[in-house]
């Protein structure tokens, strides 16, 4: 992930140079310039943001961070690191993203949205992922549910524990090496699994099924607490509407006014 995110900044500075340059050599190139002015300096603003490299539109941009999301979110558990790359690499791509706009491309043309159209949707998608695939790296990657399970079974004091999650290699290979063997595993010397393999797994898997639900329990109650529309734009939204409708009613009762002194000027003598 830090390695993708290296490469897409040094893009970011070098491409945008490249197809800047290469635009300008291209118009310099059709264009005969003046011997008072044979950069185009004094050029109207207008004619020098046309020199820019025209708006390609926000979708790489919503791509990169979705992916650096989905990083973050899914692999959090193996790499806890992540959000801090990720929070250092946003540092600097917002002041790389504001020199490429402002410096490198054309004005874009102002279009009014909802929201962010189906890139909300796909964050969505990754969140239910991520959710999920934590929950299946806490139960089947670390000690917290055998520890757990031997202090409930065995000793409150883990005394003990290691030689709990080791197992015995089977005779045969005793007897072939002359020499006793334990690995880490859950399985009966005959290599067959023990049956504190099963309980460890019908308990994994009942710890995915509870994480998951409270995970989207609590997810879903903040989404209840937090408004979508914060109360004072909702204010504001009301009173443009209220103010909308009176002046409708105001232009209404003027035009009712007006139209009966019109046909009686018209009928006049």
């Amino acid at each position: 992930m830090v390695g993708k995110q290296i490469i897409n900044n040094v893009q970011e500075i070098l491409i945008p140079k490249v197809k800047t340059w290469w635009h300008r050599r291209n118009l310099l190139s059709k264009k005969r310039w003046t011997k008072e002015d044979p950069e185009g300096l004094m050029n109207p603003l207008w004619e020098r943001d046309y020199e820019l490299l025209p708006y390609e539109g926000l979708f790489a941009e919503y791509l990169e961070m979705v992916l650096q999301f989905g990083f973050i979110t899914i692999f959090v558990a193996a790499c806890p690191l992540a959000p801090l790359f990720a929070l250092l690499n946003n540092w600097v791509e917002i002041r790389l993203d504001a020199q490429k706009f402002v410096c490198e491309y054309r004005r874009p043309v102002v279009e009014r949205a909802q929201g962010i159209g189906i890139w909300f949707n796909i964050l969505e998608v990754i969140t239910h992922l991520a959710v999920i695939s934590n929950a299946f790296l806490i139960a089947f990657t670390c000690d917290f549910l055998p520890r757990l399970y031997y202090q409930y079974t065995r000793a409150s004091n883990l005394q003990g524990y290691v030689d709990f999650t080791l197992a015995y290699a089977p005779k045969s290979f005793v007897l072939e090496n002359n020499a006793t063997c334990r690995y880490r595993a859950y399985r009966e010397q005959s290599g067959r699994y023990s049956l504190v393999y099963w309980n460890l797994l019908a308990i994994r898997l009942g710890f995915i099924i509870v994480f998951e639900h409270v995970v989207f329990f609590i997810a879903r109650l903040i989404d209840m607490m937090v408004p979508d529309i914060p109360e004072t734009v909702a204010i504001k939204v009301k009173r443009e509407q209220y103010l909308a409708k009176q002046a409708l009613a105001e232009n209404k009762a003027l035009v009712e006014a007006i139209e009966p002194a019109s046909m009686a000027q018209q009928q006049g003598p």
